[in-house]
């Protein structure tokens, strides 16, 4: 029987766009719109979504894997019966040579027309070679579905990374540009006090240089949000501005479930990456039976009709309608090592793919434990950033009350003032690193679908602090 067909859903939001294999896979040359309209905001569930339609890397996956679901059918092709035909019509010009009554011989003009056709099906009764082909298009064809699956993981995190590249870029520079503000206005605040003697012209310089280095620091930052902003483009069809930024209050929620034993034992069931290896040994199992059928014996019914009209001198001018069936028995003997030699390739490609599936199972329960301990890790590091900005900013006005009172220099303000505006940008970076972590690790489960997008962007992201 057919292996049921599984249906991959993404849900995004108030939308819906399922992917079910092989049926929409297999209609993927009906090419869909490119393009959706923009969304007012751009959010992570709105450019999940818009991913679907418009990466060319998720739906060359799409095309690749409903070409995989035809081995199925290849493989069913080789235990039905075939039905071929063939048609042949030659002019006959010659001369023959024959004794008249007389015992001399006369030549006399050939000319006639010769035609044959037939008709003859094939039905294959004993032949384990086609049985372990129609298995092998089964076994490819569930390849397919997995190495899709797997794909489709690394879609969604493809998409989600170019977004939190994003908004790490717009935040950076929102950052910059409130440094560059403050620095403008302390530069003001100097011309003014130097121009009453208020202030030494070290001081001014000082501030006017770290307004510079801030200045250039800002045009690196738009140089790095339109770089981010056109690779997550490239993956949604649609210019990502406005987009929704990182909530102001970042919450840590504990994972679930909370082991990391329980993770590594989803990962090693469902991981897409292992069941991929897991299949391209099942496909490589069918190859080795494949390759030693030639061994075997195979059996075919034949059945053939037949037409034919001065096929020959001995028939010329007559028409001869034949009806044959009978078994055809082929038995090989001697392929000059041929089989032997491909059955020896089947297996050691087999063992080959043997060790990379061990190789996928430890790569993916290290890649578990990465993720895990990156979200546990990750949460900390925020808590501590956290702790780090509210300390800077308490510092920062405190070393201005110092300034004011003579106990600090202008030096200490600005490198307070840089302190903190750095520990601002950490804390932006870690908080995304942290939701990253924990998509990777849905998706090294193999579960990376609607609801972990929807969950990620329903708590952590909003419209209220839109970049624009």
């Amino acid at each position: 029987m057919l292996a049921p067909i599984i249906a991959l859903v993404f849900f995004y939001g108030s939308t819906r766009l399922s992917i079910a294999q092989p049926q929409a896979a297999t209609a993927a040359n009906e090419a869909p719109p490119l393009q959706e309209s923009q969304p007012h905001v751009i959010d992570l569930s709105s450019a999940a979504r818009l991913m679907l339609v418009n990466d060319h890397t998720y739906r060359a996956a799409i095309s690749e894997q409903a070409s995989t679901q035809t081995e199925r059918d290849k493989g069913r092709a080789g235990l039905l019966p075939s039905v071929q035909m063939g048609y042949s019509y030659s002019r006959v010009s010659g001369s023959r040579w024959q004794p008249d009554f007389r015992g001399q011989r006369t030549e006399s003009d050939l000319r006639y027309n010769s035609s044959n056709g037939y008709v003859q099906l094939r039905q294959p009764l004993l032949d384990y070679g086609r049985y372990a082909g129609y298995q092998r298009g089964h076994a490819l064809a569930d390849q397919g579905l997995a190495v899709f699956s797997r794909k489709h993981q690394e879609a969604g995190l493809r998409v989600a990374g170019a977004y939190f590249n994003v908004v790490l870029a717009k935040s950076q520079l929102s950052l910059q540009e409130a440094l560059v503000s403050s620095l403008t206005d302390m530069v003001t605040a100097f011309q003014a006090r130097y121009r009453q003697s208020e202030s030494t012209r070290t001081e001014l310089q000082e501030t006017e240089a770290r307004l510079s280095l801030a200045q250039a620091d800002a045009i690196q930052a738009q140089d790095q949000l339109t770089v981010a902003s056109r690779e997550l483009q490239s993956l949604i069809g649609v210019y990502p501005h406005p987009i929704a930024g990182l909530v102001a209050r970042f919450p840590q929620h504990p994972l679930t479930p909370e082991r990391l034993d329980d993770w590594l034992a989803r990962a090693r069931t469902n991981s897409p990456e292992v069941r991929a290896a897991q299949e391209a040994v099942t496909v490589a199992n069918t190859d080795v039976e494949q390759a030693g059928s030639r061994y075997l014996p195979t059996l075919n019914l034949v059945a053939t009709y037949g037409r034919s009209q001065s096929d020959s001198l001995s028939s010329l001018d007559q028409r001869t309608n034949t009806f044959t069936i009978g078994l055809q028995l082929d038995i090989p003997i001697f392929t000059g090592g041929y089989t032997t030699a491909n059955v020896a390739r089947a297996r050691a490609d087999r063992a080959r793919l043997q060790h990379e599936l061990t190789a996928a199972l430890e790569r993916t329960e290290a890649q578990t434990t990465r993720f895990y301990t990156d979200v546990l890790s990750g949460a900390e590091r925020i808590k501590a950033l956290q702790a780090a900005v509210e300390s800077g900013t308490l510092s920062l006005a405190s070393a201005r009350k110092g300034f004011v009172a003579g106990t600090l220099s202008n030096i200490d303000v600005l490198n307070t003032q840089d302190k903190l505006f750095q520990a601002r940008f950490e804390l932006v970076r870690a908080q995304l690193d942290y939701l990253q972590a924990r998509l990777a690790l849905v998706a090294a489960t193999g579960d990376l679908q609607n609801s972990t997008f929807d969950e990620i962007n329903d708590t952590y992201l909003t419209a209220a602090s839109t970049f624009r």
